[in-house]
């Protein structure tokens, strides 16, 4: 398994650390959920866009890796010349112009959306639980799919 590889899977591991301590703090109820969901979805944010630039660097067989991973694919290191982007991480490319990615990679608002009494619509623009756990999913999958692609080169 290459470095990046191990990185991305590391995130992944404590992504689902983070996943379970939202999930037990929402059900304790000892705070206000949008508190909770606030303080949780900038972590997780951060360390899935994390494992992504792992996976990213792993699937372009990147094999000494940076300090700090990269989180799109505009902010990869240059292939050595004669190489051109995989497949993968082209695909990946795509995805955060119009795809999951694009919702995973979009700033996290810091502020409470104050709800009116009489608006029962008003939301946040904090992603929710369930919704890191899809992208979560989506990430364990990009994984798998560049951890097969490494394994056939």
């Amino acid at each position: 398994m290459s470095h990046p590889l191990a990185f991305a899977n590391q995130c992944l591991y404590h992504a689902r650390i983070v996943q379970a301590g939202w999930q037990s703090e929402l059900e304790a109820q000892r705070e206000p959920s949008l508190a909770v969901d606030l303080a949780f979805a900038p972590l997780l944010q951060k360390v899935f866009l994390d494992a992504y630039g792992w996976l990213l660097l792993a699937g372009c067989r990147v094999r000494t890796a940076p300090e700090h991973p990269p989180h799109t694919v505009r902010d990869l290191p240059s292939l050595p010349a004669g190489l051109v982007l995989p497949a993968e991480i082209a695909a990946c490319a795509e995805l955060e112009s119009t795809g999951w990615l694009a919702a995973l990679q979009a700033p996290i608002s810091r502020h409470a959306t104050v709800r009116q009494s009489n608006n029962l619509a008003a939301n946040s623009a904090v992603p929710t639980l369930e919704q890191f756990a899809l992208w979560g999913q989506n990430l364990g999958a990009l994984a798998q799919h560049i951890a097969d692609a490494i394994d056939e080169s």
